[in-house]
């Protein structure tokens, strides 16, 4: 075996959530909160964030009680371990233009930069698709470090706003990217 072989990080395989999957996937979005919004949101919020409290609180109700056509796809690695997740599905509050959503999207630092979100943005354009759905928007805090990512999958700026976060416990500003035909995501 060479040793480049002995050193490359295991592949990663993208499916379908389920309920099972409720822990893993709080425990990638309280993990990735931390590492990303540091800084954005006010640390005592970010300290207080818990599985145990993020889980009290409803998170994952769209994985074990999912609203029509909203989907939930995870990264996996290893034996099954989650690194990533992604949520989509019909625009939460209307959005002239646009009738698909990606919710959420959340990955582990340490598993960013393998190609891993832009196959969990894809999935989530395929499902949105196959449920009738040409296009897409998605909202991120403004000061959110990753939101660029948006624009390498070919996102365009199409708005902003002031939302209240439940777990930033402040209005936070927010800009939107969107995907006009979801085809060319889809389908590359």
């Amino acid at each position: 075996m060479a040793a480049d072989e002995v050193n490359r990080e295991p592949p990663f395989r993208i499916r379908r959530g389920l309920p099972g999957d409720l822990a893993g996937v709080a425990r990638v979005h309280v993990e990735a909160w931390m590492s990303s919004y540091r800084g954005i949101v006010p640390d005592e919020r970010l300290d207080a964030l818990t599985v145990e409290s993020d889980l009290a609180a409803g998170f994952g109700s769209s994985l074990t009680n999912p609203a029509p056509g909203i989907a939930c796809f995870v990264a996996t690695v290893r034996e099954n371990e989650i690194v990533g997740y992604a949520f989509g599905g019909p625009t939460h509050v209307p959005e002239p233009g646009f009738n698909g959503e990606l919710r959420a999207i959340y990955l582990l630092q340490s598993h960013q930069g393998r190609g891993i979100g832009t196959a969990l943005v894809r999935e989530i354009a395929r499902h949105l698709l196959a449920t009738g759905r040409t296009n897409m928007i998605v909202w991120a805090f403004a000061e959110n470090p990753y939101r660029r990512f948006y624009e390498k999958l070919g996102g365009r700026p199409v708005g902003q706003r002031t939302a209240d976060s439940r777990i930033a416990g402040t209005p936070v500003l927010e800009v939107s990217y969107g995907w006009q035909d979801l085809s060319a995501l889809a389908h590359p």
